[in-house]
């Protein structure tokens, strides 16, 4: 039996290595676990439906686990798993309590200080704890690399919360720069955001740049969108691609690869034209300052638009003859930041993208500041209005000074110039995401990388597929057999547990 028993924890091992979760399963039934009365069994099945994600699953993995500490109290693993499970429900107290408990029976078991410390930084934001878990994790864990990062990160968090700390400023400089010094991998999630997170220390001190900072980001916070829905006009081509064939990833372009090579100009010409004209004239060089990645959609209501049609719903460039896709905008928010995390077991989030959303457009009249923002109540446009001349003003003194970051400064302020336009748009009621791109991969379009013109290949980051979070695809009116590709819609989703509306629409589009 002993044999019987080793042959199958290395079987279930490798069929899990292998991510092959139902044959797990399959392997390890009921009937033979409680013949065979083994702990570590429970915990490779448990492990096997707690990869399966959806929730139903993850109640059979702590079934699992709790037969396997019903076997074995001393189960760290078990208890261990276990709190990962009520960390991705938000149950942190609970969390916790089992992390607590695996600590109390294994002071040595690193892993559990770090989720402890995920728990304390992320989630209650209780840094002094969260920096205690971290060493601790370290003492533990010598060899931890991770754990310098995490801490650095905890220092870097109490040092913008607190004032002028200069000790936490300095520790986490510390801490990146040791995590840098030991982690070999240049492509490694971790490098890039800690020299980040070092690049942002060394800004600290510029009080003036911190206030128009904050300022930016309540100007963003005012534009957010809270509707169920947007809609995203596209081709049919590009449909097939994202829903029918490949279910691949939503890309979203680089601010520097807009459409409208007008793009941001009215926020800046509001905020200090009279720079920007010293700027144009002068024969200097210009430093290239990286710009947001950015995603143009439209309000639910306009998903079905003669105009929507004409500009955007288009393919290979006849009007009309592309679809509307509605997507249910905190379902897809969602599925981004579920994919966002340099934590191996998605035990948090990354801070720096949490700011992912749909914002509303401000609409400019050329050389004004009467900002028309659609379905924003008076008071608080009147609060956008104030916010917007204080910017002006705050930023107008920063320039002036002789130890002005320039390339920070507008790197904050691309965080919210690409969310205003011409009021020539004002009819399209535009929504937008426009993201950092910190923790994605940047790429380059490389369809043509043979073409030998001098066109520049398009830079972009992949978010998530949006299959799931489909909420309704119009067929625009001009569709060839818009029939035929409902049908094939319906069919795409008949075996999934939503379905999303299939429309085709009727307008009498010339």
């Amino acid at each position: 039996m002993a044999k019987n028993t080793t042959e199958l924890i290395k079987k279930a091992e490798e069929l899990f290595n292998q991510e092959r979760f139902d044959d797990v399963i399959t392997l390890l039934t009921d009937e033979l676990l409680k013949q065979l009365k083994n702990s570590e069994l429970y915990v490779w099945r448990g492990n096997a439906w707690y990869n399966k994600k959806d929730d139903q699953s993850k109640n059979k993995a702590i079934n699992d686990y709790d037969k396997a500490i019903d076997l074995n109290k001393n189960y760290t693993l078990a208890l261990y798993n276990k709190a990962q499970i009520f960390i991705t429900r938000k149950d942190y107290s609970e969390a916790i309590k089992y992390l607590d408990k695996v600590i109390n029976l294994d002071p040595k078991f690193a892993e559990a200080y770090i989720s402890r410390g995920h728990i304390n930084r992320v989630f209650y934001e209780s840094y002094d704890k969260a920096i205690e878990d971290y060493t601790q994790a370290m003492i533990r864990s010598i060899s931890d690399r991770n754990a310098y990062y995490y801490r650095g990160l905890t220092y870097y968090k109490k040092a913008i919360n607190e004032e002028n700390n200069i000790e936490s400023i300095q520790r986490s400089k510390n801490d990146l720069e040791k995590y840098l010094d030991i982690t070999s991998e240049e492509n490694d999630i971790g490098v890039r955001y800690a020299n980040y997170y070092l690049k942002k220390l060394d800004e600290i001190n510029d009080t003036d740049l911190t206030e128009i900072k904050n300022l930016v980001f309540k100007i963003k916070e005012s534009l957010c969108l809270n509707e169920d829905c947007i809609t995203h006009y596209t081709s049919l081509s590009s449909m097939k691609i994202l829903i029918l064939a490949d279910n691949s990833k939503l890309r979203i372009s680089e601010g520097n690869f807009m459409n409208d090579p007008s793009e941001g100009t009215e926020f800046y010409s509001f905020l200090y034209d009279e720079y920007k004209k010293k700027e144009v004239e002068t024969t200097e060089m210009e430093a290239f300052v990286p710009k947001p990645f950015i995603g143009s959609f439209v309000t639910k209501d306009k998903c079905n638009n003669l105009n929507m049609w004409r500009f955007y719903g288009k393919e290979d460039g006849v009007e009309a003859k592309g679809c509307a896709i509605v997507l249910r905008r905190k379902d897809y928010i969602e599925d981004i930041k579920d994919s966002l995390s340099n934590e191996k077991n998605e035990e948090a989030r990354i801070e720096d993208e949490s700011d992912i959303n749909f914002y509303r457009v401000v609409y400019l009249p050329h050389n004004s500041s009467n900002f028309k923002i659609p379905k924003l109540e008076s008071d608080k446009a009147g609060e956008f209005a104030g916010m917007m001349n204080t910017l002006k003003k705050c930023v107008n003194a920063y320039i002036n000074k002789e130890t002005a970051n320039i390339t920070s400064l507008e790197e904050y302020l691309n965080y919210i110039a690409f969310l205003f336009k011409r009021d020539d748009y004002e009819n399209e009621n535009e929504v937008r995401l426009v993201m950092n791109g910190i923790e994605f991969e940047k790429k380059f379009c490389e369809k043509n990388k043979d073409d030998k013109s001098v066109n520049p290949p398009r830079v972009y980051i992949e978010l998530m597929p949006i299959r799931t979070s489909v909420e309704q695809i119009t067929l625009g009116p001009k569709v060839d057999k818009a029939n035929e590709w409902a049908s094939a819609l319906y069919y795409s989703y008949k075996k999934e547990k939503r379905m999303p509306k299939i429309a085709i629409s009727h307008l009498p589009y010339k």
